[in-house]
Order: C-alpha cells, then sequence, then structure tokens
C-alpha cells in the first residue's frame, strides 16, 4: 500500500523527463543577451533578481529519435540560407574527402568532421591569428570561434546546413564567451556539437547568446547550481560526448492487456518518466544505465532495478523479472 500511495505520488508529480539543469546570475546588461526559449537542446528561461536576471538552462538528455541518411536531400529547408555557404577557398582535407561517397548516417558524418576538427586543431585561447575555418586547418590551433568556424566550414562543403552559435559557457572558474555549432539534419532539425567537447547536445553550462557580446564584463555571472549528470553519463568517444541515435526501448507489460497499469521510470542522471495505460507501457529512446521503475496494477506495487544495455527490454510486472528482446 505504502509503495502504491508514493507511486501516485511521483505520478502526479514527474516532470516529462530530463534532469540537468543549471542556475546562473547574470548582470542586466548581459542578461539582456540571452536567447531564451529553446536553442541547440537547451530550454533557457528567465526571472528577474535584484540587479540582474537568474537564467536557468534546462535540457532531456534522451536518445535522437534516428538519423536521416546522407547525403541530405532539399537543404534549403533548413530555412538559413547562410548556413549552405561554402567560405571562399574552402577544400575538404583528403581525410574528409572520402565522406563526399559515404552512404549512411547524417549524424556520423557530423560525428567524424567534428572529430577530425576536435584532433587536428589544437584550442588556444590566446591565438591570435585569423579565426576564419581555412586559417584555423592551416596553422593547426585556434580559439574556440576558430575550430566552430572549421567544423562549420566542412560541413557545409560536405553538403550538411551548419552555423554558429554564440553563448557563454560557465566553469567552476567563471564565464567565458563561447562559440560552438548547429548541423541541421532534415527531421532532427537544427543539432548542436562543440569541438573537443560533444555532438548532438551540449552541457547545460552554456547559455545562448542572442549574438556576439564579447564587450560586456563577465565578472558578475555566477553559477547558483549545476547538474549536468546526463551529460557526463553519455559515452565519449575519441574525446567527444555522444548523444545516440534510436536508443533503447523499454516494454513494461501488465500480466492481461486489460489490466490498469502506472510506472514511474528513473534513470541513471535522476531523470523521471511516468506512464498510464492498460496492458502495455513503452518507454523509448532510452539511453543505457542502471534503473529503477515503480510500477502498480491491480492494486499490487513493487520497486525493480535493472540495468538497460543497447537492446529492447521488457519487463513483466508480477513476473521473474526482465527479459531482453
Amino acid at each position: 500500500m505504502r509503495a502504491r500511495v508514493a507511486l501516485v505520488a511521483a505520478l502526479a508529480l514527474a516532470p516529462a523527463a530530463g534532469a540537468d539543469e543549471a542556475r546562473y546570475f547574470l548582470p542586466a546588461a548581459v542578461a539582456a543577451r540571452v536567447e531564451a526559449g529553446q536553442r541547440s537542446g537547451l530550454w533557457v528561461e528567465l526571472e528577474r533578481a535584484n540587479g540582474g536576471l537568474t537564467v536557468t538552462v534546462s535540457e532531456a538528455v534522451r536518445a535522437l529519435p534516428g538519423s536521416p541518411g546522407f547525403p541530405l536531400e532539399r537543404t534549403e529547408r533548413c530555412g538559413d540560407p547562410a548556413a549552405l555557404e561554402v567560405p571562399r577557398g574552402f577544400a575538404l582535407p583528403p581525410a574528409l574527402e572520402r565522406l563526399r561517397a559515404r552512404r549512411g548516417s547524417a549524424l556520423g558524418v557530423v560525428r567524424s568532421v567534428v572529430a577530425y576538427v576536435s584532433e587536428r586543431t589544437a584550442l588556444d585561447e590566446d591565438d591570435r591569428g585569423p579565426q576564419d575555418g581555412v586559417s584555423v586547418l592551416r596553422r593547426g590551433r585556434g580559439r574556440c570561434s576558430g575550430r566552430a568556424n572549421l567544423a562549420i566550414g566542412l560541413l557545409r562543403a560536405l553538403g550538411v546546413p551548419a552555423r554558429a552559435v554564440h553563448g557563454l559557457a560557465v566553469g567552476a572558474d567563471g564565464a567565458r564567451y563561447h562559440r560552438w555549432g548547429e548541423a541541421w539534419l532534415a527531421t532532427l532539425g537544427w543539432v548542436p556539437f562543440d569541438p573537443g567537447a560533444a555532438v548532438g547536445l551540449v552541457s547545460v553550462r552554456y547559455v545562448p547568446l542572442s549574438g556576439p557580446a564579447e564587450g560586456l564584463a563577465l565578472d558578475g555571472v555566477r553559477a547558483l547550481s549545476v547538474d549536468e549528470r546526463g551529460f557526463l553519463g553519455l559515452t565519449a568517444w575519441r574525446g567527444l560526448r555522444l548523444l545516440p541515435a534510436g536508443g533503447a526501448t523499454l516494454r513494461c507489460v501488465a500480466p492481461s492487456s486489460a489490466a490498469p497499469l502506472a510506472a514511474l521510470l528513473v534513470g541513471p542522471d535522476g531523470s523521471r518518466w511516468a506512464r498510464e495505460g492498460r496492458g502495455e507501457l513503452v518507454f523509448t529512446g532510452m539511453l543505457p544505465g542502471r534503473y529503477r521503475i515503480l510500477w502498480s496494477s491491480n492494486g499490487e506495487s513493487a520497486v525493480r532495478d535493472f540495468v538497460l544495455g543497447s537492446g529492447d527490454v521488457r519487463l513483466e510486472v508480477g513476473g521473474k523479472g526482465a527479459t531482453r528482446s
């Protein structure tokens, strides 16, 4: 009975998904440049505070629905003509030229390009050379803006619309201006990437701005709280955190197709997903890790821990446990 009461309360309070969240205080002049709403997979909300604004950045760390094929078609549908413009004098390095003939995942192409930039160009925030992609590739080093520009140019040369995002990156030692990128992947929309950091998402330590704002002092920016467990729990590949496409599917099955069923799924990073229905509840896009599920059906309730891998899992409530299908 106690488990049933706890489950009902949890279902009522459970958010749709996502546990990564950060809160920052920004002075008014800087806060005025923050891009509220949704950008780069982040959801940004603003609240007035004494002398500035409190900025809340959150995201749902879930697998992407899938990846469109490569080469992409009808790229003009991205809605940003500038994202199609290849920089003058830009040519693909031989190591990436082979991607032109690839038939497969467009997300995979983005990963390959960002990994190439991460490995072939050193991050040097003191670099005073030109930060266009051609110059950064020639020197083999650049600031965050230069490495983002290089990745954007390479993607455009491969027929993938790409553009830059201006923002802040808030670390343990304070805030700095930062630049990352977005690639347009058809049904997935604009997918973020950052050379040296991640593909498919960026951390809640990033705060998108409406444009360049490097002239404004960042001394008053401070982090109030940061929870990025979901981001940090992602698999690293060639130094990049990767948000996978597809993800695993969990099926929670009741003893009969007509039986009422309620379940609360708690992810490795504290994310929660609630479902109610009859017979079967399906959770899609789940990332690998250790999960806990609280379920209730026909007056019976239970809590179960299990490990979700890359395949599908079927949980029979009231049965012997999880079976991989």
